[in-house]
C-alpha cells in the first residue's frame, strides 16, 4: 500500500508541479487523489489525477482555517462529479498538533475506521458517494476524542472539472447579532462558564446602558469553550455589541470587497466598511467582535470601542 501511495504522490506531483505530501492511490475506477496545503492561513488543496497518463481531472481549494487546541479540526467534504469519471466523495481535513487521527461520523449507523493524520496535519478519507457526514471527531494518540466539528461547520463542495459549487461551513460570526445561549448575572459567573474574564471596553458612547453577560456555545465546535457577549443600548435603540471567544478563530476574519484592514492596538482588524459597524480582530489569547447598530458613524464608533478594550478600565 505504501509503495502504491508513494507512486501515486509522485505521479500527482509531476502533473501538478508542486509537492504532494498526502494522497490516495487509484483504486478500481477511482482516480489518484492528491492533497497539499497553501496560503496564509492555509487551506487544503485537493486534486484528482488520472493514473494512466497523469492528466489532471479536477482540482479544488477548500476554505482556509486554523485548527487549534480548542477547535482541533478543519474539514471539508469534497466531491468529484466530472463527466466521464467515477463520482468520488472525500473527507479532507487539517488538524491541530496533538491530534493523531480523525473519526468521521455519518448519518448511517456504520462508522468508517479512524484515519491517521498524515504530513502537515493533513487527512483524507474516501467515503461512499452517498455518505452524509454529520461530524468529525479529532482523536488523540490513544483514540480518545479531543474535539468535535459538527456538520454546520463542515464545508461541502463539488467540482465538475470546470468549476466548484457548494457551501462553506459556518463562519466565525464574531460581529453577528445575539445568538443561542443564556444570560448570566455577573462577570464572575461569565468567567467561570467560559474560562476567561470578559474584557470590558474603556469607552462606549455616553448614556448607554450595559446588559447582563451572555454565554454562547460555539456553533461548530460543541466541545470548545463558549464565547461571551455583552451589549450597550442607548438613545434611538442604538446598540454596541461586544463578543469575545478563545483564539484563534477556526475561520479567521478575511477582508471583503467593501471592508478594510485597520490597526487595533498593534494587530490587524477587519472593518466591514466605514458605514458598516462591524470589526473583528484577534490577539494571541482572545478573538473580539464589535457590532454597532442604529448609530451615526458606526465604523468610527466600532474602532473607538475596539481600541478601548486594551485598557484595564472597567465600564
Amino acid at each position: 500500500m505504501e509503495d502504491s501511495e508513494t507512486a501515486a504522490r509522485e505521479t500527482a506531483a509531476t502533473a501538478l508541479g508542486h509537492d504532494v505530501p498526502l494522497g490516495l492511490a487509484a483504486t478500481g475506477d477511482h482516480a489518484i487523489v492528491a492533497l497539499s496545503s497553501a496560503g496564509d492561513p492555509p487551506g487544503v488543496r485537493v486534486a484528482w489525477v488520472a493514473p494512466q497518463d497523469g492528466a489532471i481531472i479536477a482540482r479544488m481549494a477548500c476554505p482556509p482555517g486554523v485548527p487549534s487546541r480548542a477547535r482541533p479540526v478543519i474539514a471539508c467534504v469534497a466531491d468529484l462529479e466530472a463527466p466521464g469519471h467515477t463520482p468520488d466523495r472525500l473527507l479532507v481535513a487539517r488538524v491541530a498538533p496533538g491530534t493523531a487521527a480523525i473519526q468521521t461520523l455519518l448519518s448511517e449507523p456504520e462508522r468508517p475506521e479512524p484515519v491517521s493524520v498524515g504530513p502537515g496535519g493533513l487527512v483524507v478519507q474516501r467515503l461512499a458517494s452517498d455518505a452524509t457526514v454529520m461530524a468529525v471527531d479529532a482523536l488523540n494518540s490513544v483514540g480518545e476524542p479531543i474535539g468535535r466539528l459538527i456538520r454546520g461547520g463542515i464545508a461541502i463542495l463539488a467540482t465538475n472539472g470546470q468549476g466548484v459549487s457548494g457551501r462553506l461551513g459556518a463562519g466565525h460570526g464574531m460581529a453577528a447579532g445575539i445568538g443561542d445561549g443564556r444570560w448570566v448575572e455577573s462577570a464572575d459567573e461569565a468567567a467561570f462558564e467560559a474560562g476567561f474574564a470578559f474584557r470590558e471596553p474603556g469607552w462606549v458612547p455616553r448614556g448607554m446602558t450595559p446588559s447582563r453577560y451572555r454565554v454562547e456555545p460555539d456553533v461548530s465546535y460543541p466541545s470548545a469553550p463558549p464565547g461571551l457577549l455583552r451589549t450597550w443600548t442607548g438613545e434611538g435603540d442604538g446598540r454596541v455589541l461586544v463578543r469575545q471567544v478563545v483564539a484563534p478563530l477556526a475561520s479567521p476574519p478575511a477582508p471583503g470587497r467593501l471592508s478594510e484592514i485597520i490597526d487595533v492596538n498593534g494587530v490587524p482588524g477587519v472593518l466591514g466598511g466605514r458605514w458598516m459597524g462591524t470589526l473583528v480582530w484577534e490577539t494571541t489569547e482572545i478573538a473580539f467582535g464589535v457590532q454597532v447598530q442604529r448609530m451615526p458613524w458606526p465604523g468610527e464608533v466600532a474602532q473607538r470601542v475596539a481600541r478601548s478594550l486594551a485598557q484595564d478600565t472597567a465600564f
